[in-house]
């Protein structure tokens, strides 16, 4: 995509990068769809046109680009990031996200990154790359990549009733964490009608959003991170920080990897060439399409049940 004029989309519209293979036909229509569902969509003709014709260059790449993505050139921390890196893995927010399956950090080569999320947003992309000038510092480059704090976007409570309460965020990656049974004691300012014996608490807000890949069988596939890995390829960056997760088998995989990456790891994993984080910027595999800007929605119910069982 770097050789295509970029138009700003109309207000209120993004525009998405859609890499069209080896995704399948039907899952690209659908996804079409449904980002084109309140407004006048694209071809649907031409799309599948432009996916016949990207399908026929990604297999002539299974040929001459067989093996592309073996042996990933994986570096050491610098000893710049040292301090943040030390900094990191004392989170528990951190520990408790990578808890299973064995982890490292590492400098990780992007031209040799499978791609596991087949669209991007170019507003995202370019907020990224605009932030740096010139290509970041090693600093710059672990505050992006692996960042101490939350996201700062957007988050509010746009709805309470009863035992009904919706979120909503800016961010995409807003989800429910963990429900957790705490002591009254522990929760200050605690008004409730009468006297509380346990507080069940539900948490929402963000991952910890590390720039993330899994590694099996002599490859590196993208996690988290799909955005910034992009664009820091962009910059002229050839490695980034990342957290790996080291899978020796497929079980650890189940527990380490997304349901994209489990469902699909023959493609990723087997095939002679896997997409690539280079693939965005081949033209004849990616067309962009103009969709409504989106903001993630989180409803929590609570439901309370109580009856009389005998002892």
């Amino acid at each position: 995509m770097k050789n295509q004029p970029k138009l700003s989309p109309p207000a209120g519209m993004t525009e998405e990068l859609c890499l069209l293979a080896p995704r399948q036909l039907s899952s690209l229509i659908e996804f079409v769809e449904q980002m084109t569902l309140h407004g006048a969509g694209p071809d649907l003709g031409a799309f599948a046109e432009a996916w016949r014709a990207a399908a026929a260059v990604y297999r002539e790449l299974e040929l001459t680009e067989a093996g592309a993505s073996e042996h990933p050139d994986i570096q050491p921390l610098p000893k710049s990031m040292q301090a943040h890196a030390a900094r990191l893995i004392g989170l528990p927010a951190v520990r408790k996200t990578f808890d299973t399956v064995p982890v490292a950090l590492g400098m990780v080569e992007l031209d040799k990154l499978i791609v596991t999320q087949f669209t991007l947003t170019r507003a995202i992309v370019d907020r990224i790359g605009g932030a740096f000038p010139n290509p970041p510092r090693p600093r710059q480059l672990a505050e992006l990549c692996l960042p101490l704090h939350g996201s700062n976007a957007d988050f509010r409570l746009a709805c309470k009733d009863g035992k009904e309460f919706t979120f909503v965020s800016d961010a995409h990656d807003m989800r429910f964490l963990a429900g957790q049974v705490l002591s009254p004691d522990n929760i200050d300012a605690l008004a409730v009608e009468g006297h509380a014996r346990a507080v069940v608490a539900l948490s929402v807000g963000f991952s910890t959003n590390l720039l993330n890949v899994v590694r099996f069988n002599d490859r590196v596939a993208l996690n988290n991170g799909h955005h910034r890995a992009y664009a820091l390829r962009s910059l002229g960056v050839t490695h980034v920080p990342c957290v790996i997760q080291a899978c020796g088998t497929r079980d650890e995989l189940r527990q380490a990897a997304t349901s994209e990456i489990c469902d699909n790891s023959d493609l990723y994993f087997e095939s002679p060439r896997p997409p690539l984080l280079r693939d965005f910027d081949h033209p004849a595999l990616v067309r962009s399409i103009q969709a409504p800007r989106l903001q993630r929605q989180l409803q929590l119910k609570v439901e309370v049940q109580s009856r009389l069982m005998a002892v």
